[in-house]
C-alpha cells in the first residue's frame, strides 16, 4: 500500500492553480502582500510590484482606495484599457478584507487564532489559496492549518478530521514533501475553494476525484442525479412535445375557425356592402331626380321671373317713352301756345295801333 506522503505528492502534482504561486515581498504588511497577490491575478510580477508601489504612494488610507472609482485607480496605475479590470480586482480584495476583518489590517493573522479562523471561514474573492499564503507569511513559514484544508485532506483519506489545530498539524506535516509547505497549502487551498465546498462540493469537476473516496461517491451520486435529471428532462421534453403538438393542433383549428369566420364575415360584409350600395344608388337616383325637378322648377321660376321682369321693364320703358312723348308734346304745345299768344299779342297790338292811326268815322246813324 502506498504511503500517504507519496499519495499527497501525487495529488499535489495534479493540482494546477488558477493563478501561479506568487513570491513573498520582503518588508510588506499582510494587507500589502495580499494586494500584491490580487494584482498578480492580472499582471506579471514586475508590473504588479510597480502597481503596488504606486498605490502605496497615492493612498495613505486603504479605505480611501477601497471606495475609489475604478477609473480613478486606473489613473494612478496608468495601465490603459486593462487598468479598469485591475482596479476592480483591487477593490474586490480590499472590500473583502474590510468585510471579514471589520478594518483594513490583517496583522491579527499573526497572533489571533480565533479571529484568523473567523476570517478564513468565507472568502469568495480571496480564496483559500491566497489565505493560506497570507497565513504562511503571518506564521513565519509555519504550515497554515485551516478547517477547509483539514476537510479536503479528510475527504481524500489522508488525515482524520479534528477541531484541534495542533493535532491536525501533527497529522498533516508528515505528508508534505520537504520544502513544499507553501505549495502544499496553496494548492490544497485552491482545491478547497474551487471544488471542495463544505456543503455543495463539485466533485465531478475536481481534478482529484479519481483519488478521493468521498469524491468518487459524490461523483457517482452526481452521475445518478444527472442521469435522473436527464431522464426527467427527456420526459419533460416529451411531455412538452406532446403539449406543443396539441397546442399546434389547437392553434391550427383555431386558425381554420378564424379563417372560416373571416371568410363568412367578408362575404357578409360584401353582401351588406352590395345591398347598401344598391340602396345608396336608389337614394342617389331619387335625390338626383328630386334635384333635377327642383332645378327645373327653379329654372322655370327664374324664367317666369325673367319674363315678368322683361315685361315690367318693357312696360316701364313704354311708360317712360309715353311720359317723355307727353312731356315733349306738352313742351311743343307750350311753345305753340307761346307763339300763338305772342302772335295774338302782336296782332292785338297792331290792331290797336292801326285803330289809333285811322281817321275817325262818323258813327252811322241808326235808322229809326
Amino acid at each position: 500500500m502506498a504511503k500517504k506522503s507519496d499519495i499527497a505528492s501525487k495529488l499535489l502534482a495534479k493540482v494546477e492553480p488558477q493563478y501561479p504561486l506568487p513570491e513573498t515581498l520582503p518588508d510588506a504588511s499582510l494587507v500589502q502582500q495580499g494586494l500584491y497577490f490580487a494584482l498578480r491575478r492580472k499582471l506579471p510580477a514586475d508590473a504588479s510590484k510597480a502597481a503596488l508601489r504606486k498605490l502605496i504612494d497615492s493612498y495613505a488610507d486603504w479605505n480611501e482606495l477601497r471606495i475609489a472609482q475604478a477609473q480613478e485607480i486606473n489613473g494612478v496605475l496608468q495601465l490603459g484599457p486593462k487598468g479598469v479590470a485591475v482596479a476592480r480586482e483591487v477593490r474586490e480584495y480590499l472590500q473583502e478584507v474590510f468585510q471579514r476583518s471589520h478594518g483594513m489590517s490583517l496583522e491579527f493573522l499573526r497572533d489571533d487564532p480565533q479571529s484568523t479562523q473567523r476570517f478564513v471561514s468565507i472568502l469568495p474573492y480571496i480564496g483559500m489559496a491566497m489565505a493560506h499564503h497570507l497565513l504562511y507569511i503571518a506564521g513565519n513559514g509555519e504550515l497554515p492549518v485551516t478547517p477547509p484544508l483539514v476537510r479536503v485532506l479528510d475527504r481524500l483519506g489522508l488525515v482524520s478530521r479534528t477541531a484541534s489545530i495542533k493535532k491536525a498539524r501533527a497529522s498533516i506535516e508528515p505528508l508534505i514533501p520537504d520544502g513544499k509547505e507553501l505549495e502544499f497549502a496553496y494548492k490544497f487551498g485552491e482545491v478547497a475553494s474551487r471544488w471542495c465546498d463544505a456543503r455543495k462540493p463539485s466533485c465531478h469537476q475536481c481534478v482529484l476525484v479519481d483519488d478521493c473516496k468521498f469524491g468518487k461517491k459524490a461523483y457517482r451520486d452526481w452521475k445518478v442525479q444527472q442521469e435522473r435529471m436527464e431522464q426527467q428532462r427527456a420526459r419533460e421534453a416529451a411531455r412538452l412535445a406532446v403539449l406543443a403538438k396539441k397546442e399546434e393542433e389547437r392553434l391550427r383549428k383555431e386558425a381554420e375557425k378564424q379563417r372560416k369566420k373571416a371568410e363568412f364575415e367578408a362575404a357578409r360584409r360584401a353582401k351588406d356592402a352590395e345591398r347598401l350600395a344598391a340602396i345608396a344608388a336608389r337614394k342617389q337616383a331619387a335625390e338626383d331626380e328630386r334635384l333635377a325637378k327642383e332645378q327645373a322648377r327653379i329654372d322655370a321660376q327664374r324664367k317666369r321671373e325673367a319674363e315678368a321682369a322683361r315685361k315690367k321693364a318693357e312696360e316701364a320703358a313704354r311708360k317712360q317713352a309715353a311720359a317723355k312723348k307727353k312731356i315733349e308734346e306738352q313742351k311743343k304745345a307750350a311753345v305753340a301756345k307761346k307763339k300763338a299768344d305772342a302772335a295774338a299779342a302782336a296782332a292785338k297790338k297792331k290792331a290797336a295801333a292801326d285803330k289809333k292811326s285811322a281817321p275817325k268815322k262818323k258813327a252811322p246813324t241808326k235808322k229809326p
